[in-house]
């Protein structure tokens, strides 16, 4: 999955910083926090999460994604995204649940047979 159903595709490393801020709550990377950025970055990219595609990256491969590598969001130390969130780590830790959760409860939907009305049998 590189993309979420309304999620636009990011054109740019800095339109990917700016999702991620907002994913990760992390809403400016500075020198003290940028490892951490990427490393929840990361966290993201284990579920199946990346907004750095074949367009951005050509050694990408077709239909797969990436999140900023270290090197990327270490560049753009400054770079903020005001409307973000903030997380602490302990939020950041229920938030990373929630998304866990979330695409469970998908892997588990999409493996359950479709509902088919109830039937009444009745005995002959």
């Amino acid at each position: 999955m590189t993309q979420q159903n309304n999620i636009p595709n990011p054109q740019t490393i800095e339109d990917c910083l700016q999702m991620q801020a907002h994913f990760v709550g992390i809403p400016k990377i500075t020198k003290n926090n940028y490892k951490e950025f990427h490393r929840r970055g990361k966290n993201l990219q284990i579920l199946n999460v990346g907004w750095v595609t074949k367009d951005m990256d050509s050694s990408m491969k077709e239909g797969q994604g990436r999140m900023p590598s270290l090197k990327e969001v270490e560049d753009n130390i400054g770079f903020a995204e005001a409307s973000a969130p903030r997380f602490d780590k302990n939020k950041w830790k229920n938030a990373l649940h929630e998304m866990i959760n979330m695409i469970t409860d998908n892997l588990i939907e999409q493996e359950a047979p479709p509902k088919t009305p109830d039937k009444t049998e009745y005995p002959h």
